[in-house]
Parts: structure tokens; sequence; C-alpha cells
């Protein structure tokens, strides 16, 4: 009878979901905190949890995937099993189990009448167009650039930058995308910001950034 009850709720709740959030795509068993957005043509894969957070257009949240106090930009590619915002412990406190500085966690009893560390969980900051791949780690506090990559497995506990591609445990810049020069235009172009007709006329462009650019430039010449 629990298990038909739950469902049931569950059912309920992702229609309640589904109403607030009409041109986004949520599948079965994920979770929408109240106090988070969901831009349009976002899709939330099975189990996916949006706690605190917003996520932009046309971004996608695999499965399994944890998304804490966390803003992510449009045309995000998260993959399954990745954790944003990741709560930190104090390691200066004698010790760093929960149950002595912060009885708002979900756990049966503390040992304090009220929270004493409110760092452990500050908003961590995911760029426009940034993909991560699966069961990645990404420190709460952390701002990814736009464009950036983040390899599979790899924990985040610095800023990465716009268009570098960072992996490994803890991670480590790779490289950048693009050159220098590039990733600069790129960034000053913000081009996820343009409206959904102007980016149909031009993604026949996306295949090469210095044709993207340039026609951009074309359209919007400097005065």
């Amino acid at each position: 009878m629990k298990e038909l009850w739950r469902a049931f709720r569950e059912v309920v709740a992702l229609r309640a979901m589904r109403r607030r959030f009409p041109s986004a795509q949520l599948h079965d068993g994920v979770v929408v905190s109240d106090d988070s957005t969901i831009g349009r043509y976002a899709v939330l894969f099975r189990r996916a949890q949006v706690l605190g957070s917003s996520i932009g257009r046309y971004s996608y949240v695999q499965t399994s995937t944890i998304v804490s106090n966390a803003e992510l930009g449009p045309f995000c590619s998260i993959a399954a099993d990745v954790t944003i915002g990741m709560a930190a412990h104090p390691t200066w406190f004698v010790s760093t189990s929960p149950v002595f500085y912060d009885p708002e966690q979900p756990l049966p009893r503390f040992l304090v009448a009220k929270r004493c560390f409110t760092e452990n969980h500050p908003r961590t900051f995911i760029g426009a167009d940034v993909w991560i791949g699966q069961r990645a780690m990404v420190k709460a506090g952390v701002s990814v650039g736009v464009g950036a990559i983040i390899g599979a497995g790899a924990i985040v506990t610095h800023d990465v930058a716009p268009y570098d591609i960072t992996a490994g445990s803890p991670s480590r810049r790779i490289r950048s995308r693009f050159p220098k020069e590039l990733v600069a235009r790129l960034t000053a172009s913000r081009w996820w910001e343009l409206d959904d007709d102007t980016l149909r006329t031009v993604s026949d462009e996306f295949l090469d950034p210095e044709r993207l650019l340039a026609v951009l430039d074309a359209r919007n010449p400097i005065q």
C-alpha cells in the first residue's frame, strides 16, 4: 500500500512540475524544488534533482544528476550521475560530522541546536554551453566559464576558464578549445543570448566559430 501511495504522489508531483514548466521536458522521478526554475526546452531525465537552482533554456540534465544551489546557463549538456554544488565540510573543526554543526541537514539526530557552519554550500555558476561528463563532481562555489568542457569523473574544486577543457581527480587544465583571441571573441559575442529565430538563421555556421563570428559581425556591425 505504501508503494502505491508513493507512486501516486510521484505522479501528482510530476504533473504539477510539468504544469509549472510547460515548455520543458521532465521525465519520471525528477525532483524540482519550489525555489528552482527550468528554462524553455530544457530536459530533465529520470531521477534528476534540481534543488534551489536554475537551468537555462535548451540545457539538459541526465539521469540521477544532482544540481544543488547552482545556476546553469543555456545550452548546457550535463551527463548522468553528476553532482553540481558538492558541499564542503569544515576541516578545521574537531569533527567533520554535520551532527556537530548543521541541524538543517537531512539526518535523524543532531548534537547542536543551531547551525555553526554556513559556508558549506555557496552558489555554483555554470556558464552557457558547458559540457560536463558522466560522474563528474563540481564543488559548491566554483564558477565554470562559457563553453568549457569537464571530463568524465573529474572532481572540480577550482574555477574553470571559458572554453577550457579540464579533467582528472582533482581536475587540471588540459588545454583550451580554441586560440586565446578566438575565445575572447566568442565570449564577447554572447551568442547564447540571441533569440531562437536568429539562432535558427545562423545555425549552419556553428560548424566553424570563425564563420559564425563573421556572420554575427555582419549582422551587427560596429558603429
